[in-house]
């Protein structure tokens, strides 16, 4: 039987309700290059153990994450700009 991992991890930065600023897509940017670096230390080791990819898979994908965001930031952006 596999054995699941569950990581505790802090969610990736949105906006709150009350802040009506757009969220900045530079560092949805910072954020996920801070999240790929991560990844890869994880995957630096001599001796890459199962939870080490497991580590390094849940922060890949929360680089994507953080991506996706910053690309519906830029199209926000440039909707408002063009209104």
């Amino acid at each position: 039987m596999a054995k699941t991992l569950t990581l505790a991890r802090k969610p990736a930065p949105t906006s709150s309700p009350a802040d009506t600023t757009p969220p900045n897509a530079q560092e949805h940017v910072q954020a996920a290059r801070q999240s790929l670096e991560k990844a890869l230390q994880a995957l630096s080791g001599d001796a890459c153990t199962a939870a080490d990819i497991q580590t390094a898979t849940g922060r890949a994908i929360r680089a994507a994450t953080l991506l996706k965001r910053a690309c519906k930031a830029l199209d926000a952006d440039t909707t408002s700009k063009g209104a």
